[in-house]
């Protein structure tokens, strides 16, 4: 078991102050079998005011909001987290949910073509074959898709960043009946956060990292979220009452103790 300690921050600006504005964070480490959180800290700013609780997926989530005229916000979620070995057992979890495609997930014939795998193999074999398919298909080019792009546009163009990678892969393992999903936390390191995959093997949920051809996670990720896709499961969502276009800074660093 390692211990990280983990430092995410967010500064959204307003170009004109807004009001009535409302959140929902996902930026607070999952509790689960491999994760321990020994510490946590969630600061926002002043005029904020937060309420933890759950979503439908059982991801832990921060809502709250301001009303009064602001023109930043801001938030910091720091804490330390002891991690062992990726795993995951199965939770009563519908598997439906994973099996069939998403808005940001469905395939074409195309797709199908280049996404099947030898029926013989197992399901582990299956999904690091795979995630290196997607690995290798894939040039990782920001700027060129958007939280948006489906994996059928990512497939095309191939290229795209951690986000594409996940859905791209999550396309190719649903088209061969494996249960697949959109996970999102830290990866050792600095810099924003990371998308994966969990697929579920028959018995547990084992990670998988096409942008990095890591076909087994071992250590050195710590999971926010998990959803269907992406969409399920932002890092931060919010809504407010006004005309501001806004700007958003976001650092993180995960870092070994």
């Amino acid at each position: 078991m390692r211990r990280y300690l983990y430092n995410y921050q967010t500064i959204v600006t307003f170009s004109e102050p807004v009001s009535g504005h409302s959140v929902m964070l996902r930026c607070q480490p999952a509790a689960n079998a491999f994760q321990t959180i020994e510490q946590e800290h969630v600061v926002a700013s002043p005029d904020y005011w937060l309420t933890a609780g759950t979503d439908a997926f059982g991801n832990r989530i921060l809502f709250g909001g301001a009303n009064e005229p602001h023109s930043v916000f801001a938030y910091v979620s720091t804490g330390i987290v002891a991690v062992d070995t990726y795993f995951l057992k199965q939770r009563g979890e519908n598997m439906m949910l994973y099996n069939q495609s998403s808005q940001l997930t469905s395939v074409n014939d195309a797709m199908k073509e280049v996404a099947m795998v030898e029926t013989g193999m197992s399901t582990v074999e299956k999904a690091q074959l795979l995630c290196h398919r997607v690995y290798e298909m894939l040039s990782y080019v920001p700027e060129t898709t958007t939280v948006e792009t489906p994996a059928c546009d990512v497939f095309s163009k191939q290229c795209g960043v951690c986000q594409d990678y996940a859905h791209l892969m999550i396309a190719f393992c649903r088209a061969n009946g494996l249960p697949a999903r959109y996970v999102n936390g830290f990866l050792e390191g600095t810099g924003q956060t990371h998308a994966w995959v969990e697929v579920f093997d028959g018995y547990s949920w084992q990670g998988y990292d096409p942008t990095h051809d890591r076909a087994q996670l071992l250590q050195g990720y710590v999971k926010i979220a998990h959803g269907r896709d992406s969409a399920d499961c932002p890092v931060s969502r919010g809504i407010f009452c006004g005309h501001a276009v806004q700007q958003t800074q976001i650092s993180v660093t995960l870092q070994e103790l």
